[in-house]
């Protein structure tokens, strides 16, 4: 399959999941969008390798601290991505970070597991809009 069908698969799965209330699916394929579309920033900035040491880079955690690198050397990606954009997708990374440990330290009830994945959910689908958005963006400009 063509990555970029791929791709709107995995979109309207993200639609289709949050609206029939499985929120930590939805958030899963938000998850891969978000990843998807961070590697794409890094091709478009210089490659998906670290600027210091070649290293492929694989989580999104070090993918974000390379982007936030890059930026102030890279116009484009100044011009077109806002730190606001940045620190929400960090901010995103790190709650669905604390509610996978929080599930296994059996830390939050069911309710509040359910809660905070449709908050995840629903954050996750604003992001990756707004990723896509600005990543379509970007390309027009290198283009």
């Amino acid at each position: 399959m063509a990555k970029q069908q791929l791709y709107k698969d995995f979109i309207a799965r993200l639609e289709t999941s949050f609206n029939d209330g499985h929120y930590f699916e939805s958030a899963w394929y938000s998850y891969a969008v978000l990843e998807d579309r961070l590697r794409s920033l890094l091709r478009s900035s210089g490659g998906e390798t670290h600027t210091k040491t070649g290293k492929h880079i694989r989580m999104m955690g070090p993918k974000l601290r390379e982007l936030k690198e890059r930026w102030p050397k890279h116009p484009l990606l100044a011009g077109t991505f806002t730190v606001e954009l940045h620190d929400r997708l960090d901010d995103w990374k790190e709650s669905r970070n604390d509610l996978m440990h929080a599930m296994a330290d059996a830390t939050m009830s069911l309710a509040d597991i359910d809660a905070q994945a449709k908050v995840l959910a629903n954050d996750g689908k604003t992001l990756v809009r707004d990723y896509c958005s600005a990543c379509r963006r970007l390309k027009r400009q290198i283009k």
